[in-house]
């Protein structure tokens, strides 16, 4: 059996949802703050999908050397796609915080801390984990370096899976919100005078292309979510079934999700589900929403676990002799062990730090406050 056959992604999910059914009493998923709860589930399908997505990738490169896109529309689809629709995901959540400000204004220095917070302290430490173990192979003597063919990749890219890349883009949209947000409210002039200053220094003009393009498509959702007819067609439904019917397009008609077609396809999607299209209660069911709440430890950790399992655990030389079937139960021996750090790093680290948001607001506004008395 080749390893790219759907049954395996088939059944690593399903073994996703029998372990959290089995870890419901540590779930608190109908706590998950915010306004969407298909959003949430969503984002848990989506954080499962890169997962295997480079599980796949794994298989490939530990045979050839060459880490590729896989040579298969759907396990190429649970990274591209999963990647446009969390860009997606992020333009609709922030422009419509955009779109009520005109009932509650935002708080700009809120919304940068959040976002901090939100996204720096488990990245950080991500980082430095991947330093130090470089380290070791690199310089300690004490580990075999990377042999041929596995020497070709860069260590960093392999413990990290590459997925830093999106957080890049993902800042930039915030950068550019005060200036999306000008048609729609009044905006500081020194919040405009910021974003500008860090779209410049991130080089923001060389990222307008296929990835930027995805959160428009969240904009337009967000856009769709005011209004009334929209919203009780994409919850009827036929909302549903046009939502998963574009999605099935896309992963078997289209080689990539990085072209304009698939795009739009993935836009007019997403924006169904957003405004209320929950594939028939899938969407907005508590598992899903509970893998949902650890997306982010998720989509950073998968990486890491990956790399150290194969390197140091099991063994790059053991793990190339696997058939494809022996090798995605090691994958699946795998999955409770993401779940289980995945909730941990939610639980005392992304959490924790979350929670310090309105502290550290109120503290940087007494800072500036008290700089200008001086």
């Amino acid at each position: 059996m080749n390893h790219l056959h759907p049954g395996f992604a088939l059944a690593i999910l399903v073994e996703t949802f029998a372990l959290l059914y089995l870890m419901r009493p540590w779930l608190k998923a109908d706590s998950i703050a915010g306004h969407y709860p298909i959003i949430d589930g969503l984002r848990g399908l989506l954080a499962f999908g890169v997962f295997v997505h480079h599980a796949c990738i794994w298989f490939t490169f530990l045979k050839t050397g060459a880490w590729v896109v896989p040579d298969s529309r759907l396990y190429t689809h649970l990274g591209q796609s999963t990647v446009t629709l969390f860009f997606m995901i992020t333009g609709f959540l922030f422009y419509g915080k955009v779109l009520e400000s005109k009932r509650k204004p935002i708080d700009w220095l809120r919304l940068y801390v959040s976002r901090c917070l939100r996204i720096l302290p488990l990245y950080l430490l991500v980082m430095l984990a991947g330093v130090l173990v470089i380290a070791l192979i690199r310089y300690s003597g004490w580990l075999q370096p990377m042999q041929s063919p596995w020497n070709e990749k860069s260590l960093s890219a392999l413990f990290t899976a590459g997925v830093t890349w999106t957080l890049g883009y993902e800042w930039k949209f915030y950068y550019a919100l005060p200036f999306l947000a000008l048609p729609v409210t009044r905006v500081p002039w020194q919040w405009l005078f910021f974003a500008g200053a860090m779209l410049l220094i991130s080089g923001a003009i060389h990222a307008f292309d296929i990835h930027a393009a995805a959160f428009v498509g969240g904009v337009a959702a967000a856009l769709l979510w005011k209004v009334s007819l929209w919203k009780k067609w994409a919850e009827s439904g036929w909302g549903s079934t046009l939502a998963l019917t574009l999605l099935l397009l896309v992963i078997t008609g289209f080689d990539t999700a990085y072209a304009p077609i698939p795009l739009l396809l993935l836009a007019v999607s997403f924006a169904l589900m957003a405004c209320g299209a929950g594939l028939w209660g899938l969407l907005s069911a508590s598992l899903p929403r509970a893998l949902g709440d650890i997306t982010y430890s998720i989509y950073l950790l998968h990486g890491p676990l990956l790399f150290l399992a194969f390197r140091f655990l099991f063994g790059f030389d053991w793990v190339v002799q696997l058939n494809p079937i022996q090798y995605w139960c090691v994958v699946g021996l795998l999955v409770p062990v993401l779940l289980g750090i995945s909730m941990c790093s939610f639980k005392f680290i992304e959490g924790p730090w979350l929670r310090k948001t309105a502290d550290y607001t109120v503290r940087l506004r007494q800072l500036k406050i008290s700089k200008v008395v001086q």
